[in-house]
């Protein structure tokens, strides 16, 4: 584990720790940013502790932080972390157990670290550019489930209006085709359940760098493979993502190319 990594780690845990201890209790006060996502208490404490370990540790990096002060994602030389202190945060309010803390570390546009904890179940998630990916230190590897064989995809969007207009018609046409479908209510650790062999695709529309840049790395290093819904590379500055155990993906990627023929999307 590099340094890089272990600093992340510890952070991203002691973040999981914040986010556990205070799981189902009231007076987590919740507001709505004007894009309609909420942000609790408990994600700004976790947001604070992951920049200060982060800050402390490496000041000449950059950060940019889902809960910070967004600047426009500037892909400089040097290395830029990209925090998401609570994804899931809809899931959590409510009470339901399914969240994480999400770290990458980019350079260049391309996520070379990555973490993503599940306090809830102690999951860590791991990854560096090539050295294959890790759940709570053990190597994970993407499924080679076909559609024929009960493949699973799972799906994700943002708050925008054409977000929920897209994200909607491309949902019901990949439904007609594949044999299950679920949504998780957390990018991070629907990107991770693709990585683990769990899942054996997922479409994100409308996400963000915070979202996504970990799990795509993790897919990346477990075998997996990303796209964007034409099939041509992610950027982080992708407005939507496919990521797959390579087995299904073209299959996920002609029958969005068809829908969004069909729909001029």
């Amino acid at each position: 584990m590099s340094p890089e990594l272990r600093v992340a780690v510890k952070a991203a845990k002691d973040a999981g720790a914040i986010l556990k201890k205070h799981f189902h209790k009231n007076g987590n006060r919740v507001r709505y940013k004007a894009q309609g996502g909420p942000v609790s208490e408990v994600d700004l404490a976790s947001n604070r502790l992951i920049l200060r370990r982060l800050s402390d540790a490496f000041p000449d990096d950059h950060l940019l932080s889902e809960e910070s002060d967004r600047a426009p994602l500037e892909i400089g030389d040097g290395a830029t972390w990209i925090i998401d202190p609570l994804d899931g945060t809809t899931n959590y309010i409510n009470g339901i157990p399914l969240f994480a803390v999400a770290i990458a570390r980019i350079r260049k546009g391309i996520p070379e670290l990555a973490v993503i904890y599940d306090p809830t179940h102690d999951e860590l998630f791991t990854a560096e550019k090539g050295k294959g990916a890790y759940l709570n230190g053990k190597r994970i590897r993407v499924s080679k489930r076909s559609v024929a064989h009960g493949a699973l995809f799972l799906a994700g969007r943002g708050y925008r209006n054409r977000d929920r207009e897209t994200h909607r018609n491309i949902v019901t046409a990949l439904e007609l085709s594949m044999p299950y479908f679920r949504r998780l209510g957390t990018a991070a650790i629907m990107l991770a359940m693709v990585a683990a062999g769990r899942a054996d695709g997922v479409i994100l529309t409308g996400d963000k760098p915070w979202d996504t840049a970990a799990g795509v790395l993790l897919v990346r290093e477990a075998g997996g493979k990303v796209t964007t819904y034409d099939g041509n590379p992610w950027l982080i500055t992708s407005d939507d993502l496919v990521a797959s155990n390579r087995v299904i993906h073209e299959k996920i990627v002609s029958t969005i190319r068809a829908e969004r023929r069909k729909r001029k999307m």
